[in-house]
Parts: C-alpha cells; structure tokens; sequence
C-alpha cells in the first residue's frame, strides 16, 4: 500500500484535503470503538491445538486486515481527486472502512473467548495484536482525515497497517500448519475434564448416555466447567439440565468451534427474540422442526458413514467419491433444513422444492440477518451443480478433483461439508439455549415426541443409571442397546436402564442389552418382563432403590429368553433372592443384636420386598420351576409374619430358610456375564 505524501501539496490535493475534513465532519461519523481482544475479566473455552487451528481457519483475519487495507488504499487514491469526486464517493468509503474494523474487531472478539494450551500462545498474542493493529489504523485514518492529510498523522496509519499485515501473515501461516505436525491432545479431557475412554467409544447418536454416565461420577465439576466456559451463551442461574448439558458438550467438543458457537448465539438470539414477540407462532414453527428429527438422524448416520469412508479410503478416487457424498448430503439435507426453518422464523417461506442456489439468494436477500448470511456462505452452487449430474471425478494425471472441468482442492470440498455441518449443529444447539432461558413460555404437547426424541429418554434414561451406550438401533417394536460387557457389577445398572427405558418407551416389545466382546450372549428383556419389573419397581421410585427387587422378574425373563430352562432360571433367581435376604440380615446384624426395632422393621420390610419379586418371577414360569419360587416366597412371608412381633435381638438368628436356599443354589449362573454357564454372581 502506498502512503507516501508529497512534501508540498498542490492546488489539487488541498482542495482534495480540505473537503475530505469537511466530510468528517458533516458525517458525524467516529473511528470505531475500541474491543476487549485478549480480555483476562472472564473464562474462556478451552481448547485442543487442533480445535485453534479451526478457530483461526475460520476466523480468517488476515483476509479481514486485507479487506480494511484495500479500504484504506481506495481513500488515499482520494487524495489527489477534486473535492466533488471527494465529496461523493468518500462517505461511503469511510462508512465501509468503520465496518470493516468492526467486523474484524467482533471476529477477534470471538477467537478471544477461546483458550488453546500453552503451545499456542504466541498464536493467541498474534491474533489480539492484528486486531488492535486493525483498530490503530483506522483511528489513525480518520484522525489524518479530521487533520486534513497531516504527515504527522497519517506515518500513524502506515505504522499500523505494517504491523497488522506483518500478524496477519503470521497468522496465516498457523493456520495452515500440517494436522499431522499438531501434538495429539485428548479433546474430552481438555474441554471437559473427562477421558476419551468414558466417551470416544462409539456412536455419536449414543452420546447422551455415554455422557450422562461419566457426568453422575462427578456431576459438580462438569457443572462448574461448563458454566464458566460457556458464560457467553447461558446465564448463571439457568438450570443445568440433561438437555442442556449435552447441547454445552457438544458445543465443547465441536471440530469447528467458532462457527459453531457463533451459530449458536445467533440461533439462540433470533428464536428468543421471536419467542417473545410470537411465541405461538414460533414454537408452532420449532415443533415442525423438531417432527423432522427421524430425517435428521438418518442424514447424520450418513454423513458419518461418509465421512468414515473418507477417512478409509485407500484410493483418492474412493476419497474424491465419499467428500461429494458428505457435501451433497450436508447441503441438500442439513443446510436446506436449517434454511427452511430460520425462514420460516423470518415470516418468510422457501418454494417447495428449491435449488440450492435459490436458497442461497433467499438467505443472501435477508441483508439484516447474520445467521442468514453465515448459512448463504456454505453454498457453492457450481460445486453443488457438479454433484448433482455426476459432472466430477479424479484427475489421477494431475492428483486433482474435477468439479465441471475445473480443477478443485479435494481438501476444501471436505472442509466446506465440516464447516456447513458445523453450523447447522450450531443452530440446534442455539434453539436449545434459547428454549432452555425461556422455559416458563414453553409447552411441549404429545404431538412433539417422536421415536428419536424416545431414543433420546431412552438414552438418558441408561446415562443416569450409569451405563455408556455405544449405539441404539430399533427394528420395528425392538430396540437394542450396544453395551460395554455387563460384569456382575454392572448387572443391576443394566436392568435399571432397561426398567427406565421401558418407562421411557412403552410402546416396545422387546430391549436387547448387546455386549461388545463377541461370543457374549445379548440380554434381552420383552415387554411382558418389562412390565412383570415395572410392578414391583413403580412403587419404589420415589421411596427406595427397586433394583434389588425387580431385577428377579427381569432376570427371569431374560434368562427365558437365552434359552435357559425354567429350572436353570428359577435356580439363579433363588439364589439373588436368598442372597439378598442373608445379606441383609448380616448388615443390620449388629443393630439387631443391640435390639434396634428399625433395624428389624428394615429386614421385614425388605424381605417383603424380595417376596415380591419373587412371586412375580414366578409367574413368568411353569410348571416345578414355578412352585419352588411360590413356595419360597411362602416359607419368607411367614417368618415376617411371625417375627413382627418378635424381639430385634431375635432375628439374629433367623431366615433359616434363605441360608439353606443360598447354599443349595449358589452360585447364581448368569450366562451374559462371561458369556459361559460357569459364571457366577
């Protein structure tokens, strides 16, 4: 850029002068107010070297600094243009120049939310100093122009621009650093304080739970992370509640965390605003939305399907394949989708059927709409046209991908499709928000849930009981849950997940528990054990744990269902029951023998309970099976009828009868636990 001024100024260049002062001041019109770049009064995001890299890709700062400096470059041309020319185009100019340093001070303002590790900090410094660079020489502009062209001031401007070309040009080159020279850092544990190994493993659908159940070890430190790093987009006093907590994770964990978290807050601010001006009209339009989830789930299973057999691909041709499949799908599905509902928010409505193109110029027309221009900018019409006839392929000669002849980055087609992903997930996360600081307005009615919003209790439901879902699948009335291998442990965890399921989604006939390790038998639970579990445990929700008690119908039915014989099944319910009255009975046994009367009221009440289920395992057999487990609960509700009126110190003594059924039947053999019918509990 050149900003040498010539020593003396002609005729020309003072009348040049002069007039742009006089547009200064006509104009009113003040250099832009300073950012808060690189605060230190608030918490930021944290993030991952790679999660910045995206952050400052996506930022794209130094093309900003070159959008003011081409600004800048127009206005100094003035310089030498008589005071009519000055007069009509320098207003404009001046109001583009106070744009562009606000928009590059909002984006710098943006990337100092987030936080990489240590080994990006000269980064993080680079990016505040473009920014206030940026500032300084806009100041410095509008400062010589207020002098009329003063060389005193205007070495100013020239002062800033060199340093905010030189961060830019750093800039650049950090963003574009090799993936592969990035240090590997577990994104989990740094964004949230967790391991990859509570939450990596498998699908992302499944992820609630998985979240959930690694979230219930340490419920308050997750909480206080979230809430410090996501200060921007929730209000202290909002309750954390599951859905919220998975939208702020997902938001956390984001590939493309400034676009996505820029969505989000543009998403969260339009819906609230229409919330309030149009609340019936508004949730009428999210509710259709929300109708649109089983379209939303089987598009994302295909784009992870997509982009897996991008990652896999030995062939570039095989690359070249699964990228247009990835972008075509994003577009066509998730892009469109997003689109039809911020329009329909608008009070506006795309045809039915629309181009992308089309939509692209709706979104572009909505001048005073962020969230719209940022969806407008996914779209590429010569490289959606490309996708859609066929009209592309692998140039092996040249190592290249054809879109329609032209010679294109395979790399940017992958990276559009991740970046226009990443902010239609922002908009989810947005109306989230959004519905979660306005809930007192909010009604959800029968019409909104769908079999995904179900899978979406039913995974929490396994979550909150603390198992880590891999996958769920449903197949007409059957769902199945991919588990990590059931132990001995984790058994009554699984069969409150399935209770809690089943409470969840009534509608289902059967649930299958499938475990990881090949070989390991599903455990599978149909609805007649679900509700045989569900009688004993509704009345205990509120009052006690229910597990101990209608996990016996549950086992009962599900061994049933492994092709145990009724005898085998009885056998293993015996000896839970048995085991569970003994073991009662030895905990509370120094209570007892101090003649605490709770304690005994405790024993006969829980041994009431293990009657219960005992009965009710019961009749889901036949035959002998049957009548030992009726005969059993016989022989324990007589002993608590006679020992209510007995002594606590008594029954120290007592339950004669469940000793010698534990002897007779242990160990219990629970064929999912190892997968072999030598297993014991």
């Amino acid at each position: 850029m050149d900003v040498t001024l010539p020593a003396t100024l002609g005729a020309v260049e003072r009348e040049s002068c002069s007039a742009a002062a006089a547009v200064i001041r006509k104009l009113n019109l003040c250099a832009p107010p300073p950012h808060l770049t690189g605060r230190q009064d608030v918490d930021f995001v944290p993030v991952t070297r790679a999660q910045w890299k995206s952050v400052l890709k996506d930022a794209d700062l130094p093309r900003l600094q070159r959008e003011t400096d081409e600004i800048v470059a127009e206005i100094l041309r003035l310089r030498t243009a008589s005071g009519r020319i000055v007069g009509k185009e320098l207003p404009e100019l001046l109001r583009r120049l106070r744009a562009s340093a606000v928009a590059l001070g909002a984006v710098a303002e943006e990337v100092s939310r987030f936080s990489p590790s240590r080994t990006s900090v000269a980064e993080q410094r680079l990016a505040t100093d473009l920014a206030q660079a940026n500032r300084g020489e806009v100041r410095a502009l509008f400062a010589c122009l207020e002098q009329e062209w003063a060389e005193c001031v205007w070495s100013g401007v020239w002062r800033h621009a060199l340093a905010a070309q030189v961060a830019g040009r750093a800039l650049e080159a950090a963003a574009k650093t090799d993936h592969d020279s990035i240090p590997d850092e577990d994104v989990y544990q740094r964004t949230l304080g967790m391991s990859a190994e509570q939450l990596r493993p498998g699908s992302g659908v499944a992820s609630r739970a998985r979240l959930l159940a690694a979230w219930a070890k340490a419920p308050r430190t997750l909480d206080r992370r979230l809430r410090r790093s996501m200060r921007h987009l929730i209000d202290g006093s909002l309750p954390l509640t599951v859905k919220l907590l998975h939208h702020l994770a997902a938001l956390a964990l984001s590939e493309r965390p400034l676009v996505e978290h820029r969505a989000a807050v543009l998403a969260r601010d339009l819906v609230t605003s229409h919330l309030k001006s149009e609340p019936e009209r508004t949730r009428s339009v999210i509710v259709r939305h929300v109708n649109s989830e089983p379209e939303m789930l089987f598009s994302h299973r295909g784009q992870v399907a997509y982009r897996n057999a991008y990652n896999h691909a030995e062939h570039q041709e095989e690359k070249a394949r699964a990228a247009m499949d990835l972008h075509r799908a994003v577009l066509e599905g998730d892009v469109k989708r997003t689109a039809a509902v911020v329009m329909e928010l608008l009070g506006r409505a795309l045809p039915q059927g629309a181009s992308l193109a089309t939509v692209r110029d709706l979104l572009a027309a909505e001048n005073g709409q962020p969230l719209c221009r940022l969806l407008a900018s996914t779209i590429r019409s010569e490289w959606r046209n490309a996708n859609a006839h066929e009209d592309f392929r692998w140039d092996p000669i040249n190592n290249t991908l054809l879109l329609s002849g032209q010679p294109t980055d395979l790399e940017h087609v992958l990276d559009a499709a991740i970046r226009a992903r990443a902010i239609c997930q922002g908009f989810e996360h947005g109306v989230a928000l959004a519905y979660a600081e306005n809930a007192p307005v909010i009604i959800w009615g029968a019409e909104d849930s769908n079999y995904v919003s179900r899978d979406l209790y039913v995974l929490q439901a396994a979550g909150e009981a603390g198992i880590p879902v891999l996958d769920i699948r449903r197949h007409g009335d059957l769902v199945r849950l991919d588990v990590p291998d059931i132990s001995v442990e984790t058994l009554r965890e699984a069969c409150r997940a399935l209770l809690r399921a089943a409470l969840a989604d009534p509608s289902i006939e059967r649930w299958e528990l499938r475990q990881t390790s090949p070989g390991r038998p599903p455990l599978c639970v149909d609805r007649t054990g679900a509700q045989a579990g569900l009688q004993v445990a509704e009345p205990l929700w509120d009052l006690a744990d229910p597990l101990p008690f209608a996990i016996l119908p549950l086992l009962t039915n599900a061994m049933t269902n492994a092709g145990e014989t009724a005898d085998t099944a009885a056998s293993a319910v015996l000896c839970l029951a048995a085991a569970h009255v003994v073991g009662e009975r030895d905990r509370l046994l120094p209570a007892l023998a101090k003649a605490d009367s709770a304690a005994k009221d405790e024993l006969i009440s829980t041994t009431t309970l293990i009657i219960d289920g005992a009965k009710a395992s019961a009749h889901l057999l036949e035959g002998t099976a049957r009548r030992k487990l009726l005969a059993f609960a016989e022989v324990l509700s007589g002993d608590c009828h006679r020992l209510r009126s007995a002594r606590a110190f008594e029954l120290v003594h007592e339950f004669v009868a469940a000793d010698r059924v534990l002897r007779r039947h242990a160990p219990a053999r629970l064929p999912w636990v190892t997968g072999l019918d030598d297993s014991a509990v």
